[in-house]
């Protein structure tokens, strides 16, 4: 894909509705995150190696991987890939990535409220969404460099590097076309770290990989 056409698809952070405000759909914009120089760079890079042609399903992926498991290990990162991929094969859930990641009630802003039908903007409800990152009122951004002065973030931009790789893997492409499902078919996980769920004893416990627990 050509590089200023990728570009103009990534730059860019709000939903649009059309033709009515109904049908959301995601207007000049892959995935939820706006990225950094270098960030972009990455991903066309992983674009290009791995022959990517749906780069939809590889953004908001690896989007999912970088901000649920940033910090973990490449296994650690393929059991969030492998939850999020059973998802979308699961008639519970969405059937593609960026829905699975994104799904969540929404809410219109205010300004569109105040216009025509069709040029509805719509941003996530906080804390209502199924991956905490997605509505948690912060700014997504993937910072693989300082944007003023270029300096790569050494930790972020290999993080994100592997969460692109892993999420290239998980989709069929590459060497590790049958990425093996290191959570055994889990649909649910939670940081035990940080939180102890009530709804998790209402589920299948399956396993602990890094940081999270697994269920189905």
């Amino acid at each position: 894909m050509n590089k200023l056409i990728l570009t103009s698809l990534i730059i860019g952070s709000v939903w649009a509705a059309t033709p009515g405000k109904s049908d959301m759909v995601i207007k000049n914009k892959i995935g939820a995150a706006d990225l950094t120089g270098q960030a972009q760079t990455i991903l066309f890079d992983k674009i290009n190696e791995f022959g990517v042609d749906n780069v939809s399903d590889l953004v908001c992926l690896a989007e999912n991987i970088y901000f649920e498991a940033r910090a973990e290990s490449i296994s650690g990162k393929a059991a969030v890939a492998n939850v999020t991929r059973n998802r979308v094969a699961d008639k519970r859930w969405p059937k593609t990535y960026c829905q699975v990641v994104q799904q969540g009630p929404k809410r219109e802003s205010w300004k569109t409220k105040l216009t025509k039908e069709d040029d509805a903007i719509y941003y996530p409800i906080k804390n209502r969404c199924q991956f905490s990152w997605y509505c948690d009122g912060k700014a997504d951004k993937i910072w693989a460099n300082m944007e003023k002065t270029g300096k790569t973030i050494k930790d972020n931009a290999k993080a994100w590097s592997d969460a692109l790789t892993v999420a290239a893997w998980t989709l069929g492409y590459g060497d590790y076309i049958d990425l093996r499902d290191n959570t055994d078919g889990s649909v649910f996980y939670y940081n035990h770290n940080l939180v102890n769920p009530s709804w998790a004893g209402s589920y299948t416990y399956v396993t602990v990989i890094g940081n999270h627990t697994f269920l189905r």
